[in-house]
């Protein structure tokens, strides 16, 4: 598939500039970089993007690749209520071979949240207002690794309206949210943010 959007992206181009020669980056015979490669590549040599920095609270390489693969233009990590106990693996600055792990989203059914969400949502949802923090999507999700093919744990999925908050205000948001589910008998769930 994704081989497909870049060959129509290429001859999109090529259409509308039939003068680019043969071996210009858009041309579908030159390999060109992904996004995420092109990034990689920056934050690889950038020895700030692997440690914490305020007021991010998460180093700029877990920001931008933690939901790596979940979309072609994936949202990026603005807070996770297990970085402490699940640590996302990083490597060391100036690596080149470093294969970024891949996510996919799964839903999320036959769980114990499934049958206290429409109690526990309008909780969660009057938290954030009591924190000051504009929503625009409040689900669950499961992500699995494809290196691995595991699920995860149940993720309360929360996309904050850009430009509205920061990683200190949802992470003091999150204790709270995880005490709504605490009291519904709801453990095992891992709250994450993110701008969308």
């Amino acid at each position: 598939m994704v081989d497909c959007l870049r060959r129509k992206a290429a001859d999109q181009s090529r259409s509308q500039d039939a003068t680019q020669p043969p071996d210009s980056p858009i041309s579908p015979t030159s390999p060109t970089l992904s996004d995420a490669e092109t990034l990689f590549s920056q934050l690889s040599i950038d020895s700030d993007a692997h440690t914490v920095a305020a007021p991010d609270l998460i180093s700029k390489y877990e920001i931008n690749f933690y939901y790596h693969g979940v979309s072609g233009d994936p949202p990026k990590l603005l807070w996770r209520s297990d970085i402490e106990t699940n640590p996302f693996p990083v490597p060391p600055p100036g690596t080149n071979f470093f294969k970024i792990p891949t996510k996919s989203s799964h839903g999320v059914f036959k769980t114990p949240l499934n049958a206290v969400w429409d109690t526990v949502a309008p909780q969660i949802l009057a938290s954030m207002k009591a924190h000051g923090l504009q929503y625009s999507a409040l689900k669950t999700a499961r992500f699995s690794t494809v290196k691995d093919e595991t699920f995860g744990p149940v993720v309360v999925w929360i996309a904050v309206r850009p430009n509205t908050t920061n990683a200190g205000a949802v992470r003091d948001a999150t204790p709270d949210i995880l005490n709504i589910l605490a009291d519904a008998q709801i453990t095992n769930v891992v709250v994450e943010w993110y701008e969308g």
